[in-house]
């Protein structure tokens, strides 16, 4: 048995510290207080921000922790590196924790390993529109402005022509806190992902997947499907994600790779050290037939992880995404899992209000299916999508936003 510091207590984690106790681990979770599920799970609780290094090195030796693991965020990562570092543990080191994390050292890091990338530039917060316009122009619209520090789609700004620069610097200036941003050329084509398993430098895994995304212009992921992509793309789109790897240092556990397909050429956006969101570590359990989870914990640990081969099972992940708001009156049917419906689970009950989804935390549950053909899987989906009934305070039966499928 062993300590596994998990760093966050969301719903993401939760996955993972439920892997943890099934191989006969503990699981000791560190996270700032909050009405998070994982603390109800853990087996020790540590109050403490997941990007305090130094505090958490002190819980870490307490405990004496054999792991240091996250799921689903990018916050923790560099806390991941410093800790495994500084305790000499298999994963990321410090200097991967940052650059697979900071957007300008990635970039970096993708140009000098000759990554195939958008070009940017790094211009001062501060700079006159005289030098933006010059940057953009020199780059070719359309560009995008890009806040360095984060996440999601905040601080990020499609600029097609010279008369939009002053609102996307306003936009950037009030969300960063750097003394710079980046301005790089707005690819245009498809976008789709890659995970991948890395141990000792070796690739041991590499699965493309398509994504559901969220309607409107701000498109926010709801889920994702295999197989994707043909033997170009993905032959092409596991090279480059590989190069990229190894580029920030990734070379122990999971990996998490945006992509766009452009002009027949698959380009790196970002990457990350850690399983992807929205229940892709699920999709790639489905995909090769074991337990993700199980193999990034047993890479933690230092074990030999053996990844099974790629099967032909076609599979759709969907998080639940309310297309209201309010309270929830009663839960009054949901769907049984069977060979086809792997995955079908609530994260609220009875008496939570809800939010209608604009970001990833107002999600509510989960579905994940399998099938022969991919249509299949998706039929089998959104079937239990629909058998789901939720009624709400007014009388009013909750219903579904409808994702794209890219």
């Amino acid at each position: 048995m062993a300590n596994i510091l998990v760093l966050g207590a969301g719903v993401y984690q939760v996955p993972l510290i439920e892997c943890i106790h099934r191989m006969g681990h503990r699981a000791i979770v560190a996270s700032i207080p909050g009405n998070y599920p994982g603390f109800a799970l853990a087996d020790s609780i540590a109050y403490v921000d997941t990007r305090d290094k130094d505090r958490l090195l002190e819980v870490a030796h307490e405990h004496e922790v054999k792991a240091v693991l996250t799921a689903g965020t990018d916050v923790a990562i560099p806390s991941v590196g410093y800790l495994c570092e500084k305790l000499g543990l298999p994963g990321i080191d410090a200097q991967t924790g940052v650059l697979s994390t900071t957007k300008i050292d990635m970039k970096r890091a993708f140009m000098d390993a000759g990554v195939r990338t958008a070009v940017f530039e790094i211009v001062a917060i501060g700079a006159s529109d005289d030098v933006l316009r010059s940057v953009a122009e020199g780059i070719g619209y359309p560009v995008i402005f890009k806040a360095v520090d984060s996440s999601g789609s905040r601080g990020c700004v499609c600029v097609t022509s010279p008369d939009e620069i002053a609102a996307a610097i306003d936009e950037v200036r009030g969300v960063t806190s750097n003394d710079h941003f980046i301005i790089e050329k707005y690819l245009v084509g498809i976008e789709f992902g890659l995970q991948l398993f890395m141990q000792h430098g070796e690739l041991k895994l590499a699965m493309t997947h398509g994504d559901y995304v969220s309607p409107g212009a701000t498109s926010v992921p709801m889920g994702h499907y295999v197989p994707y992509g043909d033997d170009q793309l993905i032959a092409d789109g596991v090279s480059e994600a590989t190069k990229a790897a190894h580029a920030v240092g990734i070379n122990e556990g999971a990996v998490n790779v945006d992509a766009m397909l452009c002009d027949g050429e698959v380009y790196i956006i970002e990457i990350g050290a850690r399983a992807g969101a929205t229940l892709l570590p699920e999709l790639v359990g489905a995909r090769y037939g074991f337990d993700y989870y199980e193999a990034i914990v047993n890479c933690a640990l230092g074990n030999e992880v053996v990844v099974p081969s790629e099967t032909s099972t076609c599979s759709a992940a969907m998080v639940l995404c309310p297309n209201r708001k309010g309270v929830i009156s009663s839960v009054d049917h949901m769907p049984t899992t069977n060979d086809t419906l792997q995955i079908a689970s609530l994260d609220v009950a009875a008496g939570d209000e809800i939010r209608r989804f604009h970001v990833g935390p107002d999600r509510i549950g989960q579905i994940l299916t399998v099938g022969d053909t991919l249509d299949s899987a998706e039929q089998a989906l959104h079937a239990a999508q629909d058998d789901i009934r939720i009624t709400m305070e007014d009388g009013a039966l909750l219903d579904w936003l409808e994702p794209k499928r890219v």
